[in-house]
C-alpha cells in the first residue's frame, strides 16, 4: 500500500461515516485523523484511534469497514514499529 492509497482509504472511511452520520466511529477516529502529521508520533496516535474504532464502534461499522480498518492498522504499525 502506498501512502496515497492509505490516505484515500482513510478519507473514504470518514466520508462513508459522515454520510451515514455514524458518530461513534467518527468520534473515535477524528482525533487521530487530524493528528496525522507524517511523523511517527502522528501515526501512533492514528493507530490508537483505529483500535478505538474497532473496540467501541462494533455495531456502527460494516464487516468491509472492519477489514479496511485492520488493513490500515497494518500500515500504521509498519510505520510506527518499523516492520
Amino acid at each position: 500500500m502506498t501512502n496515497d492509497e492509505f490516505l484515500q482509504s482513510l478519507k473514504g472511511l470518514t466520508d462513508k461515516w459522515c454520510d451515514r452520520r455514524a458518530l461513534r466511529p467518527l468520534y473515535s477516529l477524528l482525533g487521530g485523523y487530524f493528528g496525522l502529521n507524517g511523523l511517527t508520533d502522528g501515526y501512533a496516535h492514528l493507530e490508537v484511534a483505529l483500535k478505538d474504532v474497532l473496540a467501541f464502534s462494533k455495531a456502527d461499522i460494516t464487516e468491509e469497514e472492519r477489514a479496511e480498518i485492520k488493513r490500515l492498522l497494518v500500515y500504521t504499525q509498519a510505520i510506527v514499529y518499523r516492520k
